[in-house]
């Protein structure tokens, strides 16, 4: 037996993508103020909106559209949430950004991301039609935000990913600079990230926190399912989604978290009501092509 020999046997290192390298470079240490939470939301009343404005627009609106305009009137209106962390000071947002993930092939090889701008001012509609728009860009890779990103991050060295990333995000975020030199798009991660699980046939699923993103709250979308649930006192049928929720102690604590709940379960529980304060016009709803809608899958999917 020799005095040295390897500890594992192991195949030559495989290629990464650019967004393997990213999560690599990302979590280096189990030091984070990660908590976690599920909330569990009957969504029949969401469903019946949801196929109302795809019915009116001729989008093909889904789950994960509705649950990113909730989040967005969630924050809008309690936006102490909305928040970002610099030098020790917490800083609120003046406006609400999503950012969708998106798988760029059907493998699952690599994913990317779409943002939503001032979530808060959209209807559902209007939302729907720019993500639809943007998920078709990405799939056919005429997006040049964040394929530019993607583009630079494959020459770095692994190595040098994590050290890259902290660099970035300290330009980014705590000294709140941004130059096209960076090669990445102003706000990349926005103020909520949200995630579908579900499309992958996942009833439920935690995501960890993104440093560099600066990102504090974490959505991720389980399965849509049918399961015994008490009604007025009696046991009946009901259709649920679940949410799992990760969120940055530094930033956000069970009273936010409280909030955010009541808000989510009410605008579930009323649509028509709780998002009265956008409408969701015809005029203003970006309509697509048959051909995009054919191909393209609205529904983010997460790593």
């Amino acid at each position: 037996m020799a005095l040295i020999e390897k500890h594992l046997d192991l195949t030559a290192p495989k290629h990464q993508s650019s967004w393997r390298k990213i999560a690599i470079g990302t979590w280096r240490t189990a030091k984070d103020p990660s908590v976690y939470g599920m909330l569990e939301l009957r969504c029949e009343k969401a469903m019946a909106y949801i196929d109302r404005i795809s019915q009116q627009t001729g989008e093909r609106v889904t789950i994960t559209h509705f649950i990113g305009k909730a989040v967005a009137e969630a924050f809008r209106r309690h936006p102490e949430i909305n928040s970002v962390l610099r030098f020790g000071k917490i800083y609120r947002r003046r406006h609400v950004t999503l950012f969708f993930q998106v798988a760029t092939d059907q493998t699952g090889q690599d994913l990317s991301g779409i943002i939503v701008r001032e979530a808060e001012n959209k209807s559902l509609a209007q939302m729907t039609g720019e993500m639809n728009k943007r998920i078709a860009a990405v799939r056919d890779l005429s997006d040049k935000s964040y394929s530019q990103m993607k583009s630079l991050m494959s020459l770095i060295p692994g190595w040098l990913t994590g050290l890259v990333l902290d660099v970035a995000g300290f330009i980014q975020y705590s000294l709140n600079m941004w130059s096209p030199l960076l090669g990445t798009p102003k706000d990349p991660m926005g103020s909520v990230m949200i995630t579908n699980i579900g499309s992958l046939g996942l009833d439920l699923g935690f995501a960890p926190l993104v440093a560099y993103s600066r990102v504090p709250l974490l959505v991720t979308v389980g399965a849509i399912k049918e399961k015994p649930v008490v009604e007025e006192g009696k046991l009946t049928v009901g259709t649920t989604v679940p949410l799992c929720v990760t969120f940055d102690h530094r930033l956000i604590d069970g009273v936010h978290a409280s909030k955010l709940s009541r808000a989510m379960i009410k605008i579930f529980a009323d649509p028509d009501t709780e998002l009265s304060g956008v409408q969701d016009s015809l005029t203003n709803a970006v309509s697509i092509t048959p051909k995009v809608a054919e191909t393209s899958n609205p529904v983010p999917v997460p790593a």
